[in-house]
């Protein structure tokens, strides 16, 4: 913790320079949305995104990927290889032949003629005609006008026939014999292959890349490299390092919040509030006040809830109680006034750590107004403020220790120009083995040695009649907006 100095502490005592408390409380809160905006940040997946680029950028792999695909040439790549390739076959007479050919309909008409009945008709009388015997007789055949004649006949018929006619030449033509020559050959697949790669937009693609000037700006290594600068050059980065540099939230980074009450039911939760004294609660298990009070401390009338403020009211109000006394232990007793006290004894004590609470108090002279801090014993006792005057500006601070056997110490200092009746204030203690720093808005202005290190404290709020009260005055209260402790993270 660090200690402000004497000379400062007094100076704000002195000079009650306090930041208003909506003003402390909404820097607060921004600081708060600020950090809490930061730890977000901190693991979000745009963070990790931008420290897996800053490692991989660091290696400078991408100078590596630039000189490689930079190097990468069309010239005597595979695929101007098999473009040159086509391009050689495209020359060839037969793969010229054969697209020239194909186009027309002479192929289909051959292979249709040639499968066709005519055709076998025409090749059985060819073949009956030129046989050595018909040779022999044919004379004798046409003077017969006998059936083998009539084979003669037929065939010229067959070779008048224009689609016969056709058929004969064609199987003449040396470009035709190519064409079926070359129709199944590796030549024509590995031309039609290749037609086929070129075409593709893979390949276009690939031929345009290899023929680019920027293949670099094509890799993801670029891309990587682009999108680690912008995000470098991010104003959210920006602002998330210069935070890391900061000591902005060193404070909320020191300390864990260990109990918060903003009072915002409708009923005090038991679990963290005793309506009564902790020794109230552990030896009877009922409220009580010392003979020497005006106040009965009741547990409910003087305790209210609402607006999300807790008021403890005192009032002019005629009741009987418990009180304490020294020799007679615990024994009826009539009050003139009742009030009311809250504590968590039972629920939370703080070794090391700051407390505050922000609160606004009425000034009624006789009235007292008290937020403390204690342990098991009545002593050592820290007053975070005590109010016993009917000054609406000004308030005191006090430390108390034994000095003895039976003798206490004590340190109080007092401070004014507050409002007490008309605005809230956050009043607070700060302490660890060392000293004892009192604030308020955050402003220091006490700070004492910690004579007792090691108490748990827990926290007393209460009001109480301390002398002569003018009736008209009252109710008297002291409400709590809200209540905070913090300790240190370990």
């Amino acid at each position: 913790m660090a200690t402000p100095s004497k000379l400062k502490v007094f100076s704000n005592r002195l000079f009650g320079r306090f930041k208003s408390t909506e003003e402390v409380e909404s820097n607060r809160k921004a600081l708060e949305v600020e950090y809490y905006e930061w730890v977000e940040f901190a693991q979000s997946d745009d963070y990790k995104r931008f420290e897996e680029l800053k490692s991989w950028e660091a290696t400078k792999e991408y100078l590596t990927v630039k000189k490689e695909v930079e190097a990468i040439k069309y010239s005597e790549s595979p695929e101007q290889r098999e473009e040159q390739e086509l391009k050689k076959l495209s020359r060839s007479h037969s793969i010229r032949n054969f697209l020239k050919i194909a186009k027309s309909e002479t192929p289909d008409f051959y292979q249709k003629m040639e499968h066709s009945q005519l055709v076998k008709e025409l090749k059985e009388l060819q073949q009956f005609i030129a046989a050595p015997d018909y040779q022999a007789k044919k004379n004798q055949y046409r003077k017969d006008n006998s059936a083998e004649y009539q084979k003669e006949l037929r065939l010229k018929e067959l070779l008048g026939n224009p689609d016969i006619k056709k058929y004969i030449k064609l199987e003449k033509e040396n470009d035709l014999k190519e064409y079926f020559q070359t129709e199944n050959s590796e030549q024509l697949k590995r031309y039609n292959e290749l037609s086929e790669k070129v075409s593709t937009e893979d390949f276009k693609n690939r031929k345009a890349y290899l023929l680019s000037k920027n293949k670099f700006e094509q890799t993801d290594a670029y891309k990587n490299l682009q999108e680690f600068k912008q995000l470098e050059s991010s104003e959210k980065i920006k602002w998330f390092f210069r935070l890391n540099r900061s000591n902005k939230f060193d404070d909320l980074k020191a300390w864990n919040l260990a109990f918060y009450d903003d009072f915002d039911s409708k009923n005090i939760d038991p679990h963290k509030w005793l309506t009564k004294f902790f020794w109230g609660e552990a030896l009877v298990g009922k409220p009580y006040s010392f003979t020497t009070d005006n106040q009965n401390y009741t547990e409910k009338g003087n305790i209210e809830i609402g607006n999300s403020t807790l008021k403890i009211i005192t009032r002019k109000e005629a009741s009987e109680g418990l009180a304490w006394d020294k020799k007679f232990g615990f024994t009826p007793k009539a009050f003139a006034y009742t009030s009311g006290i809250i504590n968590t004894g039972h629920s939370f004590r703080l070794k090391e750590g700051r407390i505050e609470a922000k609160v606004r108090m009425s000034s009624v002279q006789g009235i007292s107004h008290a937020f403390y801090l204690v342990g098991n014993e009545m002593l050592p006792e820290v007053d975070v403020f005590l109010k016993n005057n009917a000054k609406p500006s000004g308030i005191s601070a006090a430390y108390f220790w034994p000095n003895g056997k039976s003798k206490v110490a004590k340190s109080v200092s007092s401070i004014g120009g507050l409002k007490l009746g008309e605005n809230f204030y956050i009043f607070g203690v700060e302490w660890d083995s060392n000293n004892i720093v009192w604030t308020i808005n955050g402003i220091p202005y006490k700070v004492e040695p910690n004579r007792h290190p090691g108490i748990s404290y827990y926290m007393v709020f209460t009001s109480a009649v301390k002398g002569s009260v003018d009736d008209s005055l009252l109710p008297a209260t002291l409400e709590l907006d809200w209540v905070k402790c913090w300790e240190k993270k370990e």
